[in-house]
């Protein structure tokens, strides 16, 4: 009997745990990914919960100390940099470019095609065709969309559905260790220092190392208001003159755009985080959307990750998520049912991606332009804010 074929459409974090966990239990998988070349180097510091760290077990992934970093406590820090409230956490932070390899090395001997750029899918009767820029057609039992929130195969199934923009976005950049201050590194490398501009939120947080060899870091986001029309235009558009929309790959961003953010940081921030700012080598802009689907399944195509859901970053927990989905449906499937464990995985994650959307849209609200004055108390912030506790350090779990 000939093994069970899927299509992952996307290569990123979502795609590789999926493949990943199918190829464990017997299925052949083929992932293809729009983007040309390696996707190592994107993304940075990413909050973490053990369903993680179970599943990059489950795919034989060794979890090292070097993988994950601990929280200890979230410290609001006034302006002059004096702490103002302080609240014990036991939580815990990897980073993307960490998991990024170790998901990438696991399917080294698997196939996965780059420039694969996905135009639709067809359905027949027991199998689903997909359809490429450049003319290929590959069929298999399933297609998955791991294709994030400007998801090609979510805009197929489900073409209303769009991602909507809360009015701010996230400045983020990353420090190492030896460009931090000694007078803040113990406080950067174990706990979440937030600053509170009005109408904005700042923090830093300490991710995981760099590498296996070691090298902690730390990184910082800062959330600020920006006119979609204006502002985010006006900070995507590179020395061109070229706009790119509501994104900019970082080393396209503007040297006086990355000045004005440092100078802004500097009248603005606690001196911990405004140092942090001056001291990234590339800082990140990322416009703020959150999204949610009505359906996660359509015949042999299902959706995964942030293709189906994305929340807002102050949960912290998106790729956590991404391998909940992807552990409910694999197991779902391991049951041999296919149209029954589509059914099953959708009942399984959806309410779980509707809550955590909420529950993000809660914490970010006192952003929105609308929002305005409305933060909640400091130490209701601090508590609330994040992925949230976890049970055991990784290394015990």
């Amino acid at each position: 009997m000939s093994r069970p074929r899927a299509l992952v459409i996307g290569g990123s974090l979502s795609g590789l745990l999926t493949a990943n966990l199918l190829r464990a239990i017997g299925w052949h998988v083929d992932i293809f990914e729009r983007a040309r070349g390696s996707l190592a180097g994107r993304g940075a510091g990413l909050g973490a919960q053990s369903d993680l760290f179970m599943v990059l077990r489950q795919i034989g992934i060794h979890v090292d100390r070097t993988m994950w970093t601990e929280v200890r406590s979230h410290v609001c820090l006034a302006r002059s940099g004096e702490p103002v409230c302080q609240v014990p956490v036991r939580e815990v932070t990897t980073a993307w470019d960490r998991l990024y390899g170790a998901l990438r090395e696991k399917f080294s001997n698997g196939p996965y095609q780059g420039g694969m750029a996905l135009i639709r899918c067809e359905q027949k009767e027991r199998s689903v065709v997909a359809l490429f820029e450049n003319g290929a057609r590959i069929e298999a039992d399933l297609l998955i969309g791991a294709d994030g929130i400007r998801s090609a195969v979510r805009r197929q199934c489900l073409p209303e559905i769009e991602p909507r923009y809360a009015g701010y976005v996230a400045w983020r950049g990353i420090v190492e260790e030896n460009r931090i201050s000694p007078r803040w590194r113990a406080s950067a490398l174990q706990d979440m220092a937030f600053c509170l501009p009005d109408g904005e939120l700042a923090f830093s947080i300490p991710i995981a190392d760099r590498d296996v060899v070691g090298g902690r870091r730390c990184m910082f986001v800062w959330f600020r208001p920006a006119d979609f029309d204006s502002t985010l235009r006006g900070w995507c558009t590179d020395a061109t003159g070229y706009c790119h929309g509501d994104s900019i790959p970082p080393p396209l961003i503007r040297k006086e755009v990355i000045a004005e953010l440092k100078l802004t940081a500097r009248t603005l921030l606690a001196p911990q985080l405004a140092e942090l700012v001056a001291s990234a080598e590339q800082p990140i802009l990322s416009a703020i959307f959150d999204l949610e689907t009505t359906r996660m399944t359509f015949g042999r195509v299902v959706l995964v990750g942030d293709a189906a859901f994305v929340a807002r970053p102050h949960v912290g927990t998106s790729v956590t998520k991404a391998a909940q989905d992807a552990w409910a449906l694999t197991d779902e499937l391991a049951k041999g049912d296919m149209s029954g464990a589509l059914a099953a995985y959708e009942r399984r994650r959806q309410q779980a991606g509707r809550e955590l959307v909420a529950r993000g849209r809660r914490l970010g609200k006192h952003l929105e332009p609308a929002g305005a004055g409305t933060r909640p108390p400091i130490e209701t912030l601090l508590r609330e804010y994040g992925p949230g506790g976890i049970g055991a350090w990784p290394s015990t779990v």
